[in-house]
């Protein structure tokens, strides 16, 4: 299993970060890449078993599974059921915990999956660098927008 985390410190109280979070369908608005994200069938967004089918830019097609929502520990977890990816049995969790001082929020995302050995390297170097860091980078951007706006 290779495992593969990131972190980050955003400008933002935890409630504001969860509330783009929390919504499994909304992906596309605060990951890069997204071209599209749907929820399949008529599950509402945060229902535990929940699919959402995600088109991305260069990777196509990539469904994926709500296995754990919880707004107490502003946790969720999912997998990974269907993609191009080199990459097999993904499971993530991304994190938020309130820093106090300053009503900031510690973000995680911590990822674990198998490879092949031909790419295991470059996909333990992609995840945090190509997909966490600018999923938090555009976290902050959003939330900074909505703070000089009001």
């Amino acid at each position: 299993m290779i495992n593969v985390m990131a972190s980050s410190v955003i400008n933002a109280p935890v409630s504001s970060v969860w509330g783009l979070i929390r919504d499994f369908g909304a992906l596309g608005n605060w990951l890069p890449g997204v071209k599209s994200c749907v929820i399949e069938g008529d599950d509402p967004d945060d229902r535990v078993g929940a699919i959402r089918c995600v088109e991305m830019g260069d990777v196509g097609m990539i469904r994926e599974q709500l296995l754990a929502l919880s707004d107490v520990d502003h946790a969720v977890t999912f997998s990974i059921i269907e993609s191009a990816l080199p990459i097999r049995n993904y499971r993530s969790t991304i994190t938020l915990l309130a820093i106090t001082d300053g009503d900031r929020t510690f973000i995680r995302w911590r990822g674990q999956f198998e490879a092949a050995a031909e790419h295991a390297a470059s996909m333990e170097a992609r995840m945090p660098t190509h997909i966490y860091q600018p999923a938090f980078d555009r976290l902050a951007e959003i939330l900074a927008l909505r703070k000089t706006r009001s």
